[in-house]
């Protein structure tokens, strides 16, 4: 029986064809003026802005009026995992190697979302071994390195009659050379709990190796998965690890030597980089352990005066996995924009890219603004497959770090 055609009927009809047409113009003008995310999780601010001007470079929107991307600073005070639920869904998220950059490829890997892996054309071996990948497709790219350095003040080093740092022996050479009442000859941050983690993560490396350090890697994860991440918890690992045959024991031996001899102050655990870079600028420190992109940071006249050079080993033909993070591009969606953008980043826009962040290139081929940039990527290039902080190579969350580097800070005292 047909279906009497009332007035009615046709106005229903007609306001829900406008209603569909409104609906999907709509949708078609959300697509067209849609801005990409880029999301940043864990990267210092310097360098986050460095990374935001070139890729604001990458492409140019229609009414060429607005940079192309939306920026979004994750909180990495909680895992990668829960930071992601709290904001937009990123195309590309900007991160160091790591847990949370194994987790952030995991969720690449499931969305089919990565490059073939000619995106690594041109990069060095050592930073090709560094690329998360997932059944043949890279799930993230590298685009910088960043470097655990120690900066060494040229003139008095010229001065001391020692001809190089090669292992820590010298470096404890130097060190009395130098010091005098008013001179403190070494420091580090040990009141930041990362900076504290992340240079002990780095002496473990070079005074006993890599199987030390992946043995403690190991052993963090497992404390870390068994939910037992108490301050109690990481002190007794902390004491078994500082044992004769533990992977901590030669560098807090190494450490302690320095503060019976007074190459560091008393209250060292509560040095921050600000006031390292307080004494540098006052000529009152020759020595200073940072990373890279803080180099950057301290202001030309004072770091000038100072070289940068690699940690040291116990002997001159140790094999070396030196500390230097290496910055991810994560592509978290097939957004033509954001993809391009990444392409663009890890190969042409690459000395831009070094230029405004000041950390190293990836590209084995790309002009660097400096000697410092350039010789990381040769101490890379030139050594295996780098390691991530271990700070982000062991913990996901804040609360894990603070226990530990708590535990580490004891030893200090």
């Amino acid at each position: 029986m047909s279906q009497k055609i009332t007035f009615k009927n046709i106005v229903i009809a007609a306001t829900s064809a406008i209603l569909l047409i409104f609906l999907l113009l709509f949708f078609v003008l959300y697509l067209v003026s849609r801005k990409p995310v880029a999301a940043f999780y864990g990267i210092p601010e310097n360098v986050q802005n460095g990374i935001t001007s070139v890729l604001q470079q990458t492409h140019t929107r229609r009414n060429k009026k607005s940079v192309p991307y939306e920026i979004v600073t994750l909180n990495d005070a909680v895992d990668l995992k829960s930071a992601l639920k709290s904001t937009k869904k990123p195309d590309i998220l900007f991160i160091n190697t790591g847990l949370n950059a194994d987790y952030a490829a995991s969720v690449s890997a499931a969305k089919k979302t990565g490059f073939g892996a000619e995106i690594l054309d041109g990069m060095t071996t050592s930073i090709k071994a560094s690329a998360p990948t997932a059944k043949g497709l890279i799930t993230g790219v590298p685009l910088l390195i960043d470097n655990y350095e120690i900066d060494v003040q040229v003139e008095p080093f010229t001065k001391s009659g020692i001809d190089s740092v090669v292992v820590w022996n010298d470096m404890s050479r130097l060190a009395k050379k130098l010091k005098t009442p008013s001179i403190i000859p070494i420091l580090f941050a040990a009141e930041n709990d990362e900076s504290l983690i992340n240079f002990f993560g780095a002496l473990v490396e070079s005074t006993s190796g890599v199987q030390a350090w992946n043995s403690m890697v190991k052993k963090l994860t497992a404390l870390s998965d068994s939910g037992k991440t108490t301050f109690s918890a990481y002190e007794e690992l902390v004491n078994q690890m500082k044992q004769e045959d533990g992977e901590l024991f030669k560098a807090v031996t190494l450490v302690q030597s320095w503060k019976k001899e007074g190459f560091i102050p008393n209250n060292i655990s509560q040095i921050s980089f600000r006031d390292i870079y307080t004494y540098m600028s006052a000529n009152l420190t020759p020595i200073a352990f940072m990373t890279l992109s803080q180099h950057r940071t301290i202001e030309y006249k004072t770091i000038s005066k100072f070289s940068s050079i690699y940690y040291p080993s116990v002997n001159a033909n140790a094999e070396r996995y030196f500390t230097s993070p290496v910055i991810l591009a994560v592509p978290l969606s097939r957004d033509k924009v954001a993809r391009n953008s990444i392409r663009l980043l890890s190969n042409s826009m690459q000395t831009l890219l070094c230029s405004r962040t000041g950390l190293a290139p990836v590209q084995a081929n790309c002009s660097t603004p400096d000697k410092q940039s350039d010789d990381v990527r040769y101490w890379v290039a030139a050594s295996n497959k780098p390691l991530p902080a271990l700070s982000d190579a062991a913990f996901t969350k804040k609360t894990e770090r603070n226990a530990f580097a708590s535990a580490l800070r004891k030893l200090l005292k």
